[in-house]
């Protein structure tokens, strides 16, 4: 039923378990099933997601257990505090966790976990807080242990991965930029597209915390490999650019600059940079007097881009065959390559805090049950109900992702039932403990291989049998007050998941798409060339997360995510350099950022902002003497992307 990959993975979690199982019961530790779950999650596929997560969940369990000591400390006299303290502290950390979205979450994720097991858990007990504390950091240092050192034995790399996404982001690039500079139009489904492939450049950022872990990938191909993502991405708004230009112009035009074209797609193709006097030769032919002066201008500006972009993938294309081949970069390449950081991602705070506002929702409502209730279940309520907020609640559609986690709980809590009640009394030494868990965690296993949901099955289910060095099951009554209570909690968490957002993709796009128009108004009355780089970053960051949202209604429209981003940065351009223009010219842009600055709807502007653009257009064009300085190109660049179907004005 499963791929021998996924049994021999299944093997590692189950040797790993078993041997940290029995070193925690050798040592005489109060909660061996601790080391055992730690090993379940922390087991994967590769290596270095594996000593990632390992090193995250170490920090988190550790800093956890001196945090619920100071609490204890501070507040072991009133338990209300207690668990007040302990929630907040956690609905803090789950918030951070929400604003990193790389692996390192986890560590944000395993410590609000931890608090809740140590400091809620035990808040009528205080005074074993130490005790409990000591032991989980053990134990958990333990299920790291075993995991490192099984997966050591039979490691395996990231670099496989690296490469095949190399693989399919160059030909993807190159077709790419191919199309562009042979005018086919890049709307619609084809833009989706465009932005699948953005969306899978940029996912390098988030699995860098990933890599840097593996033992077996070489930190210099790493490097180079970031140094690919980043000139990539760099080309993206350039190849919007130039493909929006080279749909303006007249047929005549495109007829006698199609020879440039083909030359710039040949270079392209053998990953040479631009010809020395390729812009030049390009800007002359762009002075025949046979052209218009937005034709001369156009031409100017496509020079520029052309070569931008022709050096860009030229340095991809070295890079990239010094990642193959070993050889030597330049001088300024290898610089380049030293200093390469990942494609930095965008850190939404409003998300973030409506995360915590859900979590501390959540956790609120269920202690205020368990308090009036006095319910002995209500520690396991709060803890997966909170659980279930915080891992699943930052999704578009939070209420399916919640209600399929209930599902698997199910699913775990029948499963360890039959475990429980049905195979480990058959176990009378450890072989036959080990068989009998063996019949469990196996299947489950190798179904967690390519199914991390299954992950959730098995360390749910391994946690709520009372799993000691003997044979000590819970009464069966008690078994299913427990899973009644983790029900209650996830449901709980259900329904609360909706009170701070909305749910959809839908959704999730129109908040995206306001977030770009609040950036443009700012952009608008203050930009620096800092503060157009990072709107740019987060621009493109939003549209690779938009790739899986798209829905065909939104493709088939004209909202271009792309189109969005070019007018941000053309918006920013004119408010950089609007100090220098002078005059009619500057009072022309002035006012055509007034427009920006009142919030205007960049998706639906209105006709009379076209009539601005060709004004402050026209007024750049004499001062310019129709050449393509910084203000042409970015009005050019706002009229193409807000009005690509506007008819040009004569006069421009």
């Amino acid at each position: 039923m499963f791929p021998l990959k996924n049994w021999v993975f299944s093997l590692k979690l189950f040797a790993a378990s078993m041997c940290a199982f029995a070193t925690a019961v050798a040592m005489g530790l109060e909660q061996p099933y601790w080391a055992l779950v730690t090993c379940c999650v922390l087991m994967n596929p590769l290596s270095g997601a594996i000593r990632s997560k390992a090193v995250f969940r170490l920090t988190g369990t550790l800093c956890a257990g001196g945090s619920s000591l100071i609490i204890a400390a501070l507040f072991s006299s009133v338990p209300l505090l207690m668990i007040v303290s302990a929630g907040l502290l956690a609905t803090v950390s789950f918030a951070m966790a929400a604003l990193d979205r790389t692996p390192r979450a986890y560590g944000f994720q395993l410590f609000s976990l931890t608090l809740m097991l140590v400091a809620v858990a035990g808040v009528d007990h205080p005074e074993h807080m130490f005790t409990v504390a000591v032991a989980r950091m053990t134990e958990v240092g333990l299920g790291v242990l075993a995991t490192t050192l099984i997966d050591g034995l039979f490691p395996s790399s990231h670099a496989a991965q690296l490469q095949a996404s190399l693989q399919r982001w160059l030909p993807d690039m190159r077709h790419w930029a191919e199309c562009v500079l042979d005018g086919q139009p890049q709307y619609g489904q084809v833009e989706h597209e465009r932005i699948k492939t953005l969306a899978d450049i940029a996912a390098l950022s988030q699995l860098n915390a990933q890599l840097r872990y593996d033992p077996m990938l070489d930190r210099q191909d790493l490097k180079k490999a970031i140094a690919i993502q980043r000139r990539l991405l760099a080309m993206v708004p350039l190849l919007s650019g130039i493909s929006s230009r080279i749909s303006s112009l007249s047929d005549t035009c495109a007829s006698q600059v199609a020879p440039f074209l083909h030359e710039a797609r040949d270079a392209l193709h053998q990953g040479r940079p631009a010809a020395a006097d390729f812009a030049l030769r390009l800007q002359r032919q762009a002075d025949d007097k046979i052209y218009t002066p937005w034709e001369k201008m156009t031409l100017h500006t496509l020079a520029d881009m052309l070569t931008e972009t022709l050096n860009y993938w030229h340095g991809v294309d070295v890079i990239n065959t010094a990642l193959n081949d070993g050889s030597v970069l330049d001088a300024p390449l290898s610089m380049e390559v030293s200093n390469a950081k990942p494609f930095p991602l965008l850190i939404d705070t409003d998300h973030a805090i409506r995360m915590a506002a859900g979590v501390l929702c959540t956790y609120s409502a269920i202690c205020l049950l368990w308090f009036f209730t006095s319910w002995n279940q209500g520690a396991n309520m709060a803890i997966l109900g909170t659980v279930a907020i915080a891992f699943f609640g930052g999704v578009d559609d939070p209420g399916v992702a919640i209600a399929k986690f209930g599902r698997f709980a199910c699913l775990a809590m029948f499963l360890s039932a039959l475990l429980c009640y049905g195979l480990l009394p058959t176990a009378a030494d450890f072989p036959g403990f080990a068989l009998a868990m063996a019949a469990f965690m196996l299947p489950i296993g190798a179904w967690a291989a390519s199914n991390p949901l299954a992950t959730l099955v098995m360390a749910m289910g391994l946690s709520n049998i009372n799993l000691q060095g003997h044979y000590s099951p819970f009464a069966f009554n008690t078994y299913l007050e427990m899973a009644v209570a983790s029900l209650i909690g996830i449901y709980a968490a259900f329904l609360c998941a909706s009170l701070f957002r909305s749910w959809g993709a839908e959704h999730a796009l129109t908040r995206s798409m306001k977030q770009e128009m609040k950036d443009i108004v700012s952009l608008s009355r203050h930009a620096t060339p800092r503060a157009r780089d990072s709107y740019i970053n987060r621009s493109l960051d939003r549209g690779a997360l938009a790739a899986t949202r798209l829905s065909t209604a939104w493709q088939e429209s004209n909202n271009s995510v792309l189109a969005v981003l070019r007018i941000g940065a053309n918006v920013a351009t004119l408010r950089i350099h609007i100090d220098q223009f002078q005059g009619e010219r500057r009072a022309t842009i002035e006012r055509l950022l007034a427009h920006f600055g009142g919030g205007l709807n960049v998706l639906q502007p209105p006709n009379t902002l076209l009539k601005e653009i060709n004004t402050a257009l026209a007024a750049s064009l004499r001062e310019s003497n129709g050449h393509s300085d910084r203000a042409v190109r970015a009005l050019s660049g706002l009229r193409l992307a807000m009005f690509s179907q506007a008819p040009l004005a004569t006069e421009t």
